[in-house]
């Protein structure tokens, strides 16, 4: 049986070498090589040697040699179809069958990749003619060496857009072909065709191979925009790739740190200084597909050092723009995370980027800011609490609500709760005021030990003094009732987003009903609604049928599928009156100790303004009380 060059491609560049052989063998490490003693012939000294970044394994010994492939055949004692089989599976893609369209496929992959390689070939001869001084120029001032310049494959486009098409015609390359793979452009108003690249540093950005699949360009001199990249096409989509990806590949396999920056500088200035492992996006912001190609790249847990982080490194620019990045990328990251699955956070200081930084204060310093890189709980505190003064219970209470909310994001559930008992730690800590009241009573009494504080820690982020079964009811009724009666949501959709509930899988529900009745219109029909859930999340039919049973309606009547708008409005507000009543409760008692506190007219108008409040709502309670709780 044969299979597509392609596949056989993809598969070797999908695996690492040495991952695959130790989950067999023991390996030491023997510099950028592995070794071991041989498995094919017994010996007692290792001349058995892996090479991850040339893909091969060689015997000294008995002569053994081979890829990935030729590994699990004669170790495994597999056919050549059955190994692939194997492989597949560990690597996740699925087995093709060899057809005459894969054959043309693959042979039209190779074409264009001969023709991107000409180009990187063609710009970088532009670099070092009369026509590129100018770049080169620019890239020694930046700090490049000559070496770099060269490992990098750094060229120049030349301000005459004919020359690059000029030159690939002339070798038998056709024009649909050259702009296929994003070099030429046609022009909208003259039968004539134009390089996309002009009067710019050329950046040639490599697969998981090394093998060129696209440009970046920086602009020499005035012009905008100041970075362009190739065009998405069938061998580049810049939101699935990293640039010096192949290289980092390298350095993780050796366990070192990946370092995510934001520019081609950044990298080339990260790998000179010793930093292998660094990789930034292409001109878009961090996506899943990158951050899970970055997950990938780290060693796999049997092989990991228990005492060091593998997480990769965030080091975006100190400036404004590079921060909202750093953000969005947290923001990215919160859904995707696993207990072996997060991102760190470095913070530039004394440079706006790493390249400044090195060329600045060097190694020593890039050393310290990646030494103090934050894990992710650090970066959802900080961020989250940034700009915030947090005088009032109202700026505690937001501030808490906005950090619950990014915690929230969490899909695994045990590291969710995890992460809201390591917040709702520090929440009791930055507003444990009993140390204050001692510090500002102690001269006074002997007692003070005794007071207690002026006011009480803020809300729970999962109260666990309420009962669990009270809580979960309250939550199943509000859905139960959004659910059954979906014409309601307009009339209480503010009410449905404040609240965020302590039942995982209530509220992973509540945010797809959300997300489902805010974008569509017409999701009007209960019985609609319902399949929609089940078509998109099929994980959510045997929750939807638990949810909407007699268990939830035997406590809440007025939610069952067959009473009236009026009757599950007024269940509505019933239930939500009681959860507003509680939140008022805990405001009346915090300004209650503040009035007793300070005694002054402020304190007085706000504590008669909630008692009013709160009893307007016990009263609105006995007037609007439904069927049943």
């Amino acid at each position: 049986m044969s299979f597509p060059p392609a596949f056989l491609e993809e598969l070797r560049a999908r695996l690492t070498l040495s991952d695959i052989i130790g989950k067999r063998i023991p390996l030491t490490r023997a510099g950028r090589e592995f070794k071991a003693c041989c498995p094919f012939h017994k010996e007692k000294s290792p001349s058995f040697y892996i090479n991850d970044e040339k893909q091969f394994f060689h015997c000294f010994g008995c002569g053994a040699h081979g890829d990935v492939i030729g590994f699990v055949m004669r170790y495994d004692r597999l056919s050549f179809p059955e190994a692939i089989e194997n492989i597949a599976q560990i690597a996740g893609i699925p087995v093709p069958r060899d057809t005459p369209v894969d054959r043309e496929r693959f042979d039209k992959e190779k074409h264009l990749l001969e023709l991107l390689e000409r180009a990187t070939v063609w710009f970088e001869e532009q670099l070092y003619a009369p026509q590129g001084r100018e770049a080169l120029t620019y890239l020694q001032g930046r700090g490049l060496s000559a070496d770099a310049i060269r490992r990098f494959r750094l060229g120049y486009a030349p301000q005459d857009s004919q020359s690059l098409l000029r030159k690939l015609q002339s070798e038998k390359y056709k024009i649909e072909d050259i702009m296929a793979v994003g070099l030429a452009k046609k022009s909208e108003n003259r039968a004539d065709y134009y390089s996309f690249f002009r009067h710019r540093v050329i950046f040639p950005v490599g697969d998981r191979r090394g093998l060129t699949v696209a440009f970046g360009g920086r602009v020499l001199g005035e012009g905008e925009p100041k970075y362009l990249n190739s065009p998405d096409h069938n061998l580049f989509h810049k939101g699935h790739l990293l640039y010096g990806l192949s290289r980092a590949r390298t350095a993780a396999a050796q366990g070192k740190d990946l370092i995510i920056v934001e520019g081609y500088m950044d990298v080339i200035a990260m790998a000179e200084a010793g930093y292998t492992g660094a990789l930034a996006p292409l001109g878009t912001a961090l996506t899943d597909e990158q951050l899970s190609l970055l997950w990938k790249l780290a060693p796999p847990l049997e092989a990991r050092d228990p005492t060091r982080d593998y997480s990769p490194i965030l080091c975006f620019d100190s400036d404004a723009a590079g921060q909202r990045a750093a953000t969005r990328a947290m923001e990215r990251a919160l859904p995707l995370l696993t207990s072996t699955q997060t991102i760190r956070f470095a913070v530039m200081t004394g440079a706006k980027d790493p390249d400044d930084l090195l060329r600045q204060s060097g190694k020593s310093a890039m050393d310290l800011i990646l030494k103090q890189s934050k894990p992710m709980v650090d970066a959802i505190w900080e961020t989250t609490l940034s700009g915030r003064a947090l005088r009032t219970p109202e700026d505690r209470g937001a501030f808490i609500a906005a950090i619950k909310k990014r915690v929230n994001q969490i899909q695994n559930e045990s590291l969710r709760h995890l992460y809201l008992e390591e917040i709702q730690k520090r929440v009791s800590e930055t507003f444990d005021w009993r140390t204050h009241t001692q510090k500002t009573h102690q001269k006074f009494s002997p007692s003070a030990k005794t007071f207690k504080k002026p006011w009480p820690s803020p809300e729970p982020l999962v109260n666990r003094k309420q009962p669990m079964n009270a809580q979960t009811l309250r939550e199943k009724a509000l859905l139960a009732i959004l659910i059954n009666h979906p014409a309601l949501f307009d009339e209480f959709s503010e009410d449905i987003t404040r609240i965020n509930f302590t039942t995982p899988v209530y509220e992973t529900l509540r945010q797809t009903l959300i997300d489902a009745l805010s974008q569509d219109i017409a999701l009007t029909d209960s019985a609609e609604l319902q399949r929609y859930f089940v078509d998109t999340s099929p994980g959510l039919a045997s929750l939807l049928t638990e949810l909407l049973s007699e268990a939830t309606y035997v406590h809440a009547a007025y939610a069952r599928p067959d009473r009236s708008l009026e009757q599950a409005r007024q269940g509505w507000k019933s239930i939500w009156n009681k959860y507003l009543k509680e939140l008022l409760q805990i405001d009346l008692q915090n300004a209650s100790r503040r009035y007793a506190e300070d005694n002054t007219a402020e304190s007085l108008t706000r504590l008669m303004a909630l008692r009013s409040q709160l009893e307007y709502l016990t009263q609105q309670e006995g007037e609007d009380r439904p069927e049943s709780l």
